[in-house]
């Protein structure tokens, strides 16, 4: 009986002759299709702009007042080489480059929610746009900082430039060779420890009566941060490379 039916139906059916020139219409409609996943995927200028916005507001926020406020201090206060505002100079950059450190631990922090929409790039790419990021930022307080005093204060340009680079760059160093080394909770207790050292070491010298910001040292400073500069070239590029796979990234959001 269903067999009856069905056949009963199906002879109701109108199936349309074959007509070649309707098949190639079909064939040249389909070819002007441009739904395929790969032109949906983001950009690489998409994907840098959406990471940014990944980065918390309350480390923008603190680095912000504190720039300004080191900014504020720079020009209300005298400088020379016997008060304490080139030692707040000089650890300010360790301070910054530690509000730095707390988003970049977020990175490898598993269940991140940037997994979501990383499956197509690696983490190193997270990874360097955060680090681009921050570059740039501490880089235009730099510049910031020393066109303004050299104008109000009459300052040497590379005076603030060589006391305000050299220990963010070490402390950076230090922050890299934490990441590279450590793979645990602790990486941020880590990183604020040697922040607190570089910072304090500074602030003993100078209540030691040690000169650290006098011309004699100037070649000191100076090798201290191509030492540094080229340890965090190094720290970074060994950094990326392990960051580079995505198969244990999207299965644990970390990296081994």
């Amino acid at each position: 009986m269903k067999d009856r039916e069905l056949k009963g139906k199906l002879q109701q059916l109108h199936i349309p002759k074959y007509d070649e020139h309707k098949l190639e219409k079909v064939i040249s409609e389909a070819k002007n299709i441009d739904f395929f996943p790969e032109n949906q995927r983001m950009t690489n200028t998409e994907f840098f702009f959406n990471q940014v916005g990944f980065i918390s507001k309350k480390v923008w926020g603190l680095k912000i007042i504190f720039s300004l406020f080191i900014l504020y201090l720079f020009i209300a206060e005298d400088i020379n080489i016997n008060n304490w505002m080139w030692t707040l100079l000089a650890i300010a950059g360790p301070i910054l480059c530690l509000f730095n450190a707390k988003e970049i631990c977020n990175v490898f922090q598993a269940g991140m929610l940037e997994i979501q929409i990383a499956a197509k790039h690696s983490f190193s790419k997270v990874l360097m746009i955060r680090l681009i990021t921050f570059g740039i930022f501490d880089l235009f307080f730099l510049i910031c900082s020393a066109t303004l005093l050299s104008i109000v204060k009459e300052t040497v340009i590379w005076q603030i430039i060589l006391y305000g680079t050299v220990p963010y760059v070490i402390m950076c160093f230090g922050c890299m060779y934490i990441l590279n080394k450590c793979h645990e909770e602790n990486i941020l207790l880590y990183s604020t420890t040697w922040g607190i050292c570089l910072s304090s070491s500074i602030v003993i010298l100078k209540i030691s009566g040690v000169e650290l910001f006098a011309t004699c040292y100037f070649a000191i400073w100076l090798v201290f941060g191509v030492i540094a500069v080229s340890g965090v070239g190094v720290e970074i590029k060994q950094l990326l490379k392990k960051t580079g796979g995505n198969l244990n990234e999207i299965s644990n959001g970390t990296f081994i």
